[in-house]
This record gives C-alpha cells, sequence and structure tokens, in this order.
C-alpha cells in the first residue's frame, strides 16, 4: 500500500488526530510530508498495522507508538509507566520559578521522567534526583534520562523506605492519588495504565502521608515541596504538610480550573 492509503486506512478506523500521530512515528511523515510522498510506498508496513490495531483496541494512543510529549520534549513510554499529561506541567512550572542555579531537587515516584527530566536540562547545574520503584517505569525512566543527556541521578526504590541522603532545596512529586475504588470506574484508555502508578490507597492519601511523614524533614529550612494532587485533595494534603512544618502553603489551579498542585515552605 501507499502512503497516503495507509494514511487512509488509519484514518478511516480512528481520528485524523491519531492517524497523523501514527504516521509521523512510524513513518516520520507529518502532513506535508504526507503530499509529497503519498504515491510511494513504505518497504515495511508491519509496524504501521501494529499501532493501528493496538489503537483499535483501546490501547492509549501513546502506548501504541512508544512515545508521549511533555513540555516540547519527546519521552519513551509504554505499558507498565504512567502516560504524562498536561496537567503536570502546572507542578513542573511552580517548581522552576523555585529552583537556583545549584538546588538540589528529588522527584518522587518519578515514572517516566518527565519531572526530573525537565529540571535537569532546564537546570543543567542543579543536582537532581528521581525515585522510581516499579521495574517497567524505571527502565523507562532510564532510558528517558539517556536520551535525552540529562545529568538525573536515579534511585530503584520505594519512597516509602527514605532511600535518599542529606537534604534537599526542593521536593517535587506526582504520586499515586486516585482513591482504590475509583479506579474500576476511570475512562477504558485510563485502564491500560499501570495502577501501581494511580492506587493512592482507599482514601488516595497513603503516598501523600508517606511524603509528609518520611521526606518532608528532608528539606532544608526554606525549601520548598511541591505536590500534584486530585482536584478534591487539597485541604486533606494541605493539613498532612501543616503537621510537618510546611507554611505558606498555596494551591494551583490547572487550566479546568481544578485544584492540582499544593505548594509550600519548610520553617525549622
Amino acid at each position: 500500500m501507499k502512503y497516503s492509503e495507509l494514511y487512509s486506512y488509519a484514518k478511516d478506523r480512528l481520528t485524523e488526530y491519531e492517524a497523523v500521530c501514527i504516521m509521523e512515528d512510524i513513518f516520520s511523515l507529518d502532513r506535508a510530508g504526507l503530499a509529497i510522498h503519498g504515491n510511494e510506498t513504505p518497504e515495511n508496513e508491519k509496524d504501521f498495522f501494529t499501532a493501528v490495531e493496538k489503537r483499535i483496541s483501546g490501547i492509549p494512543l501513546q502506548y501504541a507508538t512508544g512515545k508521549a510529549f511533555f513540555m516540547g520534549r519527546e519521552y519513551f513510554v509504554g505499558e507498565g509507566v504512567l502516560i504524562p499529561r498536561d496537567d503536570t506541567e502546572v507542578a513542573v512550572c511552580e517548581c522552576m520559578k523555585s529552583m537556583t542555579e545549584n538546588a538540589r531537587v528529588i522527584d518522587l515516584c518519578s515514572g517516566s521522567g518527565i519531572i526530573a527530566v525537565t529540571l535537569a536540562k532546564e537546570f543543567p547545574q542543579a543536582e537532581i534526583y528521581a525515585v522510581e520503584l516499579e521495574n517497567r517505569a524505571f527502565s523507562y525512566l532510564e532510558k528517558n534520562v539517556k536520551y535525552h543527556n540529562a545529568d538525573v541521578k536515579l534511585i530503584h526504590d520505594s519512597i516509602f523506605n527514605e532511600c535518599a541522603e542529606g537534604e534537599f532545596d526542593i521536593i517535587i512529586s506526582n504520586p499515586p492519588y486516585i482513591c482504590r475504588d475509583v479506579i474500576p470506574t476511570l475512562q477504558k484508555e485510563v485502564q491500560f495504565e499501570p495502577e501501581t502508578a494511580l492506587d493512592g490507597g482507599i482514601d488516595g492519601l497513603d503516598f501523600y502521608r508517606c511524603i509528609a511523614e518520611k521526606w518532608v524533614k528532608k528539606l532544608k529550612n526554606g525549601g520548598k515541596i511541591i505536590l500534584e494532587i486530585g482536584e478534591e485533595q487539597a485541604e486533606s494534603v494541605g493539613e498532612l504538610l501543616k503537621m510537618q512544618g510546611i507554611t505558606q502553603i498555596s494551591v494551583v489551579k490547572d487550566i479546568q480550573d481544578l485544584d492540582r498542585v499544593i505548594f509550600g515552605t519548610m520553617e525549622k
């Protein structure tokens, strides 16, 4: 089949956007490229049809192509790692406001590494750590750090183990925060993502309790903590942080005007 025929095949079964994304990923052909090379025939169509069939079956587009984008950079993703979402930009942007040239920063529950890599690339003199427990997610973290040639120190461990030494200027995290009994009700595409990256326990707060109890004490005096949260968790997470000495607590909303990030300052 010609490129134009393959594109039509995908567009008839998926959305136009998804068809274009798969064409770009498999053949490196955008719309302009299709206009120029549409009558040519690729050497190998197998990967294209595999990606289309995966998407038809309900597998998220990012898993079907193996790639996702975050703040202008491309990341490798696949089953076993949370798909990057624009919501996390709110946390990263808030973090960058507090960054200094030589800041010591740790990204807890790093997943694919979008937070750690972004900070490392934007602040190359900073000392960035990334903690991730799950094996499949950690493999993507390693791959993305290497792909972007980012200076990130990787820790393959659970945040419940207090697995990093020393004090930090900033702690940032997008931890699992969905209530356990809500997970089966999430949309079909989300069901393909790893439950370990979604499940925040019975009330969705397990990881926030851990961060408050085990990690906040690792902040330097005046250090910042920045956490992505569920839209109804600001008050509960704020109380957990206050109990550990965090002050000047503020909440930032996302583009949908929902509470998305909570942050504060350590005062010792």
